[in-house]
């Protein structure tokens, strides 16, 4: 069982910094080399963590995932850096699977923050690590996943919500082996199986 950690509160989706980022690789800069003050923020330390933590998300991504970032939309790009910290986080992906989707599933769609502490306190059954947060921490762990699901597009005004997307942009997920990102991101049965027939094609 991996050890959750808070690492993602350093900072939402932050989609244009990381579009920023993309940049800088395709264009042959080494990811150590990246300069941190491209984040205006007044602590250094502060800017290190936040570039630490995009090269981080992008890392558990294939490239071709993300490799387009700069060209995206702004709602499509920050859907991918959600469906990278879903592959980065473990408590952001069991959130996700076992609290998000199941109310998606269900007949009222309403989510808030007590719904995320709800989750966070059964989680702390069977994850110590929890315990050990103090109030603050939690309330930044529950304001940052809710912001999360409002950038990526898929809760609003307290409603979960599905985005509309063009096939071509989730054939990207189908292509590397993530159909379940599909259904994470509320795309209904009919949808996943025309996105992977189209890749068959």
């Amino acid at each position: 069982m991996s050890e959750y950690t808070t690492a993602f509160a350093t900072g939402s989706l932050m989609p244009e910094r990381s579009a920023q980022i993309v940049e800088e690789l395709r264009q042959g800069t080494p990811p150590d080399e990246i300069d941190p003050s491209i984040f205006d923020i007044n602590s250094w330390q502060g800017q290190r963590r936040k570039v630490a933590e995009i090269k981080r998300r992008l890392s558990n991504a294939d490239r071709s995932v993300w490799e387009d970032l700069p060209e995206l939309p702004k709602q499509e790009r920050a859907l991918v850096i959600y469906y990278c910290c879903l592959n980065t986080y473990p408590l952001l992906f069991d959130f996700h699977m076992e609290a998000v989707l199941p109310t998606w599933r269900s007949a009222d769609r309403s989510f808030e923050a007590h719904d995320v502490r709800r989750f966070l306190e059964q989680q702390a059954e069977t994850h110590p690590e929890i315990e050990g947060w103090g109030e603050s921490t939690w309330q930044k762990v529950r304001r940052v996943m809710l912001q999360m699901l409002r950038e990526a597009g898929l809760l609003w005004e307290d409603e979960l919500r599905q985005v509309d997307h063009p096939e071509s942009f989730w054939s990207r997920f189908v292509e590397v082996g993530d159909l379940w990102f599909l259904e994470a991101a509320f795309l209904n049965e009919e949808q996943r199986r025309a996105t992977a027939r189209s890749i068959q094609q």
